[in-house]
């Protein structure tokens, strides 16, 4: 068994719980895993794009410093996801891990070789490419349109999409949700706290949120 495989048989759900098929398990046998500590960087903006990364375990978060010293967080990268896909010759933005974390490391020459061999993987990695610039034109409209809480309601809503469960896990801090969606730290806690109130989700930790109405949490993210 290779060692990204080995990986992947690690992280595998609990029995019982709902696999979905892999589709890139022909990609195992190109890859390296890495690991990363907190805050450590997988790569920085300006470096030439060699790899895309798939995340196996933790989470990953994209970033750039803006002019004036602020930061920007793109996105959350969470196990399934791949970064890099959208890059050209030189990576846009820096990856760094949000909490102890695994990926996969594949060369950029290795998989598009692959993809040609393969067109079903070629048109899967595509799909997830442009599934990626959809997502940042939808990120677009939520910081030029929404208010706090439908924001943060919209945040809630993707998360618990790709988990597909009522139980979010945020591995982000407060601060990492505020860069992402263009808040401060006080108001990603005062639109959480409000969301409780109003008993459309149940804070179990810092970390650790529960939809208890989906349909209210979806109307706060469909505003627009």
């Amino acid at each position: 068994m290779s060692a990204v495989a080995a990986v992947r048989q690690e992280s595998r759900p609990a029995q019982g719980a709902r696999k979905a098929p892999d589709e890139f398990a022909a990609l195992d046998r190109l890859g390296a895993v890495v690991t990363l500590k907190r805050d450590e960087t997988l790569f920085r903006e300006g470096d030439a794009a060699q790899y895309y990364f798939k995340v196996v375990q933790g989470a990953v978060r994209s970033c750039k410093l803006l002019r004036d010293g602020r930061r920007h967080v793109g996105d959350f990268y969470l196990p399934g996801d791949f970064i890099g896909l959208d890059a050209e010759q030189d990576y846009i933005f820096t990856a760094e891990a949000i909490a102890d974390a695994t990926v996969v490391r594949y060369s950029r020459r290795s998989v598009e070789a692959l993809a040609a061999q393969e067109p079903k993987i070629g048109r899967r990695l595509l799909s997830l490419a442009c599934h990626s610039l959809n997502a940042a034109q939808q990120q677009m409209l939520l910081l030029s349109r929404k208010t706090a809480e439908e924001r943060i309601a919209s945040f809630l809503m993707g998360i618990a999409e790709k988990k597909g469960g009522m139980q979010v896990t945020l591995p982000m801090t407060r601060t990492d949700i505020g860069d992402h969606l263009g808040l401060t730290m006080e108001t990603v806690s005062r639109a959480l706290a409000h969301l409780k109130h109003e008993g459309v989700i149940e804070l179990k930790s810092s970390h650790d949120v529960r939809i208890r109405d989906r349909e209210a949490l979806a109307d706060l993210a469909e505003a627009y």
